[in-house]
């Protein structure tokens, strides 16, 4: 942190723990493992609800957008944009203590299901030590290797450990519906906060779009709640900045915001006129880039308030997009086929074909003038 910031500042509170980069690689893991057990132990909501995480998160941090907008990292801040930017700190920290927990814990258990551990032992000890190597041959099933995990953590490194997990998600044989590729995906953001990469704001900006080889990585039951769909249409509609206006006005999103949340979002809507709309803008989601379609969403978008200024903007930009991906393929192809035909005048110059895949070149002959 840095001492010499004023505390009414934004450069003061961007050197805060949530903002900064941080290596714990050196960390032993027993000391993760037993701070992971204090949490657990006096966790008041196991059932925290994955949505209304995401929600807080992108609401607030849409709201240290706007304020940051609005001033130099050593101006003084007023004392509304102040409470805010304290408030996103403070609720974030433990938010991001849940994430960082939840990703060790579910990517640990994954990890059971290494089919080719056996044979892998020999290259883990080699990459990441006996001890490691020994803890994961010896962990057994689900229920087990996440007790050993909390109760008796192999004696290295945090970094050494979460790296020898990434490592068989990425070498080791998996059956399709479990580890492998998608789930060493999962682990690269846990890799990338213990060694620093990350911020864990930067963690939690990214936790919520993970997924592994059956859909989005909340179903494990620690620490959270089961996932609904409406996490993807959460997605979709931060991918184009409508938080506020999906918690204020959206009925399937604001179903996860409570009266706290609502009256939040309710109050920086009012600080910034102008700057959060009355309703979600269904026609800018999809053009800028949603996953998912809202054909009814937009249809009464239009019943209700007509085609806005963005929305046609957006499908103008997303129509000349879509034009332009069309010509630069079509300008591949032809040139593909030029190079193509090109290649096989060149070969029919050169070349006999005796019969299939025998060719014989031929020879020029060259004679000289009587």
């Amino acid at each position: 942190m840095a001492l010499v910031d004023p505390q009414n500042t934004l450069a003061y509170h961007q050197s805060r723990v949530l903002t900064s980069y941080r290596d714990m690689s050196n960390v032993p893991v027993h000391l993760v493992s037993a701070a992971l057990k204090q949490f657990k132990s006096k966790d008041k909501n196991p059932g925290t609800v994955p949505e209304a995480e995401a929600l807080w998160f992108y609401g607030l941090n849409h709201g240290m957008a706007l304020i940051a907008a609005q001033y130099d990292p050593l101006q003084p801040l007023d004392e509304w944009d102040l409470a805010w930017v304290k408030d996103y700190h403070g609720r974030l920290i433990e938010k991001s203590l849940r994430a960082f927990y939840y990703l060790l814990l579910i990517c640990t258990r994954e990890a059971r299901h290494n089919k080719s551990l056996a044979n892998d032992v020999v290259q883990m000890t080699e990459k990441f030590g006996k001890e490691t190597a020994q803890w994961f041959k010896m962990s057994g099933g689900e229920g087990s290797i996440h007790e050993k995990l909390l109760n008796k953590p192999p004696q290295t490194t945090i970094g050494n450990f979460v790296e020898c997990v990434r490592w068989q998600f990425y070498n080791s044989k998996w059956n399709s519906s479990y580890g492998g590729k998608k789930w060493g995906q999962v682990t690269d953001c846990l890799c990338r906060f213990v060694k620093g990469e990350f911020s864990a704001e930067m963690m939690l900006d990214t936790v919520w779009t993970l997924s592994h080889n059956n859909g989005p990585i909340f179903n494990k039951s620690h620490f959270y709640g089961m996932y609904t769909h409406t996490l993807l249409r959460i997605l979709d509609v931060q991918r184009s900045g409508q938080i506020p206006e999906a918690v204020l006005a959206d009925p399937q999103i604001s179903k996860f915001a409570d009266a706290a949340m609502a009256s939040k979002f309710k109050d920086l809507k009012s600080r910034f006129p102008g700057a959060i709309g009355d309703y979600v803008d269904w026609f800018v989601v999809e053009a800028l880039g949603s996953v998912h379609k809202y054909p009814a969403e937009k249809a009464q978008q239009v019943q209700e308030h007509g085609m806005s200024v963005k929305a046609s903007e957006a499908e103008k930009n997303a129509a000349a997009l879509a034009q332009a991906k069309k010509e630069a393929e079509a300008a591949a192809k032809k040139a593909a086929k030029e190079q193509a035909a090109k290649e096989k005048a060149e070969f029919e110059k050169n070349w006999f074909v005796v019969m299939p895949d025998v060719q014989v070149k031929k020879i020029e002959m060259i004679r000289e003038a009587a």
